[in-house]
């Protein structure tokens, strides 16, 4: 039951079937038995892809309308005895691969349930105020805190891997709630950890408060991952965009496990033996063509490896709002502000956590229309000193063409030694 995103039916303007469900979710949530809302379930939902009832499921249950986890599962339920399946029972070759992108998000959602589920008896422990176990229980406390942090690894890999392939294929909505939810679950998780770095000084009770608040969001999103993200996404990605992401994965790091092989599709390894057969047999390499560069020619080679050479992470957003380019000076898991090419194509203001999409639009527009014209930030960031800034880019009619952003270590200037350095460092000639 696999369907591609361009064929899918765009849930979030349909409003008669948005209103339908809502209406049954919402007898389901009061307490109505499954029978009793089956049929019109089966009428209106019976040619309707999996896809779409999932996309309408989610934004009813990020509105303000009260339905619960639970009312979605009674849900579920029904599509089940509809279709004689879960509606999660997708058979897509492959996903099951211990290397594959959605068996990897599976292994990691399971390993943080169990994190929180070591960090709930060590509070349960704590709460029982056992004073010889304390000192040990609070270190032991942080440690699990420390490792749980490991999910922004799995939040950034999901926003930043799968998000833009879901907009490629029209799904803009869905990206949005989770990533709105995703930056109030980091905002609660930094709460419960400066609360837990406080005990014994902090009063128990708000300590564990804080850190319930966090652990439902967190549970529900584990939840929201596995009944809408990983269902959509497995009904509308193509095998391309799946080994895309493995291939950029290790950009963004993994969360508490990693692969314990690199998934490599059948087909692609097949493909793969083909093109060395044709490379083998074909060695003409076309004459490098010079091309107008600033004040002389280059090359497109020299062109790229000159930028890749940059002491500076370059990236080009266009006149259209589209991310363009990057330069890659150094691998993608060593930049600064992780670039991989799954989020070329993407419009910039779907490239930031919605919270920060208004000061991004305004930043674009005070650059187009040369209200400034460039932008500068830094800040530290471990052991560097990020230096930031965005500049509109015109040409020589004043013709609007995009935007530059660099981005530089600037820690290294700060490191330099008073003395100054006119000549040449001297090489040992025996070398």
């Amino acid at each position: 039951m696999s369907i591609r995103g361009e064929k899918v039916a765009n849930a979030q303007f349909n409003t008669k079937l948005i209103n339908i469900l809502k209406d049954i979710m919402l007898r389901l949530h009061h307490g109505e038995p499954l029978e009793t809302v089956q049929e019109e379930f089966d009428q209106h939902f019976r040619h309707v892809s999996t896809v779409e009832i999932l996309l309408i499921v989610q934004e009813l249950k990020s509105s303000d309308h009260g339905i619960t986890s639970r009312d979605v599962m009674k849900l579920f339920d029904v599509y089940s005895r509809l279709h004689g399946h879960s509606i999660n029972d997708l058979h897509v070759p492959e996903s099951h691969h211990p290397g594959h992108p959605v068996q990897i998000f599976k292994d990691e959602n399971r390993e943080l349930q169990s994190v929180l589920i070591q960090i709930n008896n060590l509070l349960e422990t704590l709460e029982k105020g056992e004073q010889r176990l304390q000192e040990d229980m609070i270190e032991r406390l942080k440690e699990q805190m420390s490792l749980l942090g490991q999910f922004y690894n799995h939040y950034n890999r999901k926003e930043k891997l799968f998000f833009p392939i879901m907009e490629r294929y029209g799904h803009y909505t869905p990206t949005r709630i989770m990533w709105g939810d995703d930056d109030r679950i980091r905002t609660l998780f930094k709460g419960a950890k400066r609360m837990m770095e406080k005990i014994p000084d902090l009063e128990f009770k708000y300590v564990k408060k804080s850190y319930d608040v966090f652990e439902s969001k967190f549970k529900e999103m584990i939840f929201e991952e596995e009944s809408f993200l990983l269902p959509i996404v497995l009904s509308i990605f193509n095998e391309d965009d799946w080994l895309a992401i493995a291939k950029e994965s290790d950009a963004f790091g993994y969360c508490l496990t990693r692969p314990v092989e690199e998934w490599v599709s059948a087909d692609k390894l097949f493909v793969e033996d083909e093109d060395k057969e044709i490379d083998s047999a074909s060695d003409v390499n076309p004459l490098p063509k010079h091309l107008a560069f600033g004040g002389g020619y280059l090359t497109i080679q020299e062109a790229n490896n000159i930028l890749n050479n940059l002491p500076l992470e370059i990236t080009f957003v266009d006149k259209n709002g589209f991310f363009k380019y990057f330069n890659e000076k150094i691998t993608s898991s060593e930049m600064m502000f992780v670039r991989t090419p799954s989020s070329i194509g993407r419009n910039v203001a779907n490239c930031h956590p919605p919270k920060s999409f208004k000061k991004v639009m305004r930043l674009i527009h005070d650059l187009k229309t040369k209200r400034r014209s460039s932008e500068s930030m830094w800040f530290k960031k471990k052991d560097q000193y990020v230096h930031i800034t965005y500049k509109g880019v015109f040409d020589e009619d004043g013709e609007y063409l995009g935007i530059l952003e660099y981005v530089q270590d600037i820690q290294p200037f700060f490191d330099l030694p008073r003395e100054v350095k006119k000549e040449l460092s001297t090489l040992d000639e025996s070398l």
